[in-house]
């Protein structure tokens, strides 16, 4: 039998995971030839290890403008349609995030990195 405790490992990072919120599935439905969006994904992102459950949010008022980019680009990859004003208010009635800052790693393997 395996020892658990061996094979899982700490990761020196923080999460923030992005919860779509009713306003971003308003916004997507809005589009034609879509199904209906069920609000039912999330988006979780490394962020670095200084930053807790305490003062993520600093560092996500850095970034917000890039996640809210891509959580649009997702659906349309056209900015014209994309909602002209996006400050972090609006991210925040778009977006609930919540913050893990203990990660747990139960793969097997290397973390590998996409190449761009």
């Amino acid at each position: 039998m395996k020892n658990w405790i061996n094979i899982i490992k700490p990761i020196n990072r923080t999460a923030i995971t992005i919860i779509p919120k009713q306003p971003y599935a308003d916004w997507i439905n809005s589009f034609e030839n879509v199904n209906a969006y069920d609000g039912d994904q999330a988006t979780t992102i490394l962020i670095p290890d200084e930053y807790d459950e305490i003062d993520y949010e600093d560092y996500l008022k850095k970034i917000f403008k890039k996640i809210f980019d891509e959580q649009l680009e997702s659906w349309t990859a056209n900015p014209d349609e994309w909602p002209k004003k996006r400050d972090y208010k609006m991210f925040k009635k778009w977006f609930d995030v919540l913050c893990s800052d203990i990660i747990w790693d139960y793969g097997d393997g290397d973390i590998e990195h996409d190449e761009d």
